[in-house]
């Protein structure tokens, strides 16, 4: 069997990458509410596991990667040309991703822009890298409501900010084309990942990898500060709405019953933040993508503990047999991205977010993450075994010679 820390790999990045992957495809197919005939609202395992959180730890990798790639270079310039070809390249497949109907939150555009963004920071020093992400990651999400709620007046009301400066779906080439100032404004501030407030996730990203993550101490002290943060985060998050008068507030404002907040804040299904996004009671929420500041502490907690928790997993041989399937699809994370995306297209879902107990499509539901997962794992261990990379990190890594010898 190929080793696992072949080429000087980390196999517990390339796990916590997996991880990643399998629980977007998840929080993608899965429904994250369930119910019963009485009217009770519960958060599934994987709303309450994988949202927001996916999302959150993947864009962290990804600075973990990009410090991993440029913390030796001699030619910041040229590391810069090299990575903005990577960057364009993940822009324009995230582009053509937007025309696969899917309905999926394609986040390779802004995946793309935060390369762009995040390569100007590889020529800090670690300490003030690190002093940069913890400061943005903890301003940014204040910094984002506020501007927005001074964008709801100069728009003319808030759901014409809402409903107008945005594109509600993946962008695609075409919105590049025929509306390039609302694509550009959508994938910087209003779209399902802002690059306003991710960019805190990449460069927290980018400090840890300044670090020895080989070291057990580092991933111990990754997961313990994580797990911290996300405990804290949440558990302020679900005070606040203990809080009858905060509880109502919030209910009133995005129109649902406050017997069912407490599970739509969990997971963010249904519950749609935008209108009160940068209101007084939009800060205390940590409710998924909402963009929140607790919501970006807690999945920024989140990404840690998990990177720390698969550093010390992977150390043992036996673990690194184990969680094989899932660290060989993290190695070909952008090639198992798109082919979810393109199979969803092809294949979508037709249940809600939200599926009664007992109801006859909780077996098609199971059918189609059965199938996802197994088609990228499938697809990871075939690369793997064939000691080779996925086809689009091939692409990547043979633009990036390209560019660096012109």
């Amino acid at each position: 069997m190929p080793g696992l820390g072949g080429s000087g790999r980390i196999v517990g990045l390339d796990t916590a990458r997996g991880v990643a992957i399998f629980g977007m495809i998840a929080t993608h197919i899965y429904p994250l509410l369930t119910g019963t005939g009485a009217g009770a609202v519960t958060p599934t395992w994987v709303g309450m596991t994988f949202t927001g959180v996916s999302s959150a730890l993947f864009v962290v990798l990804a600075g973990v990667g990009l410090s991993l790639l440029t913390r030796n270079t001699a030619h910041p310039g040229r590391s810069r040309v090299q990575l903005s070809m990577r960057a364009l390249i993940l822009i324009f497949i995230g582009l053509l991703l937007g025309h696969a109907g899917s309905n999926v939150a394609i986040i390779l555009v802004h995946y793309g822009v935060l390369f762009l963004v995040a390569m100007w920071f590889i020529t800090m020093s670690r300490k003030v890298l690190t002093i940069t992400a913890i400061s943005w990651i903890v301003v940014a999400p204040w910094v984002h409501g506020l501007f927005t709620r001074f964008m709801h007046v100069q728009a003319g009301g808030t759901s014409v900010y809402v409903e107008n400066w945005r594109l509600w779906t993946s962008p695609t080439l075409l919105d590049v084309l025929t509306q390039p100032l609302l694509t550009l404004w959508d994938v910087l501030f209003t779209g399902y990942y802002p690059v306003i407030s991710f960019l805190g996730y990449i460069l927290v990203g980018m400090a840890i990898g300044r670090a020895n993550l080989r070291r057990l101490v580092t991933a111990a002290g990754l997961f313990v500060t994580g797990a911290v943060i996300y405990v804290a985060s949440r558990g302020l998050g679900a005070w606040f709405l203990s809080d009858d008068a905060f509880a109502y507030r919030v209910a009133h404002a995005t129109g649902y019953d406050v017997a069912e907040l407490d599970a739509l804040a969990a997971t963010g299904a249904q519950i749609d933040t935008n209108l009160i996004m940068g209101a007084p009671q939009w800060f205390g929420l940590a409710v998924p993508h909402s963009g929140a500041p607790l919501d970006m502490y807690s999945t920024a907690g989140a990404a840690l503990a998990a990177i720390g928790l698969f550093l010390m997993l992977t150390r043992s041989t036996v673990m690194q047999v184990v969680l094989l399937p899932i660290t060989a699809t993290g190695m070909i994370a952008l090639t198992a991205y798109t082919a979810h995306v393109i199979l969803t297209g092809l294949w979508p879902r037709t249940w809600p977010s939200m599926v009664v107990i007992g109801d006859p499509v909780w077996d098609d539901i199971w059918l189609m993450l059965i199938v996802h997962w197994v088609l990228v794992a499938v697809l990871g261990m075939v690369v793997y075994f064939l000691k080779v990379r996925g086809p689009l990190e091939s692409l990547l890594r043979n633009a990036s010679r390209v560019t660096a010898k012109t």
